[in-house]
């Protein structure tokens, strides 16, 4: 759930952030927010299939945050790193990507370890693991 938490906390925060950007576009403010979007909805995926202890669900929608994350931060470090923004905001933007990345690794090694375990129980999930 350290996964599915992190990725509500960063991504419902920048949807805020992108509605008090007065110097974005309309149209970029839409973009933005459905990336943001896609990974809140992603994340509550997580949380809902992990309640309702659906274990395939649950492998599925961990995975699919995971990729989702690391295929989107990889992306946007790029172009964070190649763009002209400020030192602060570059490096802010680089730890958030880390942390992101290596949550999202621990998740799938999370999953595969309790899915090696045991393929139909949640409960192989140590509590407080990165799903």
């Amino acid at each position: 759930m350290v996964l599915a938490g992190w990725t509500l906390f960063v991504w419902t925060t920048r949807i805020g952030n992108i509605w008090n950007d007065d110097a974005a576009t309309t149209s970029s403010k839409v973009g933005s927010t459905a990336l943001a979007v896609s990974f809140t909805v992603l994340a509550l995926a997580v949380v809902f299939t992990a309640w309702r202890r659906a274990w395939a669900a649950l492998r599925l929608s961990v995975v699919g945050l995971a990729v989702w994350t690391t295929a989107v931060w990889i992306v946007r470090s790029l172009t964070i790193l190649a763009g002209d923004r400020a030192t602060g905001f570059k490096v802010v933007h680089g730890a958030l990507a880390v942390v992101s990345i290596a949550l999202a690794v621990w998740a799938v090694r999370t999953v595969r370890r309790a899915d090696a375990v045991d393929p139909d129980a949640v409960a192989a999930v140590p509590a407080g693991t990165a799903l």
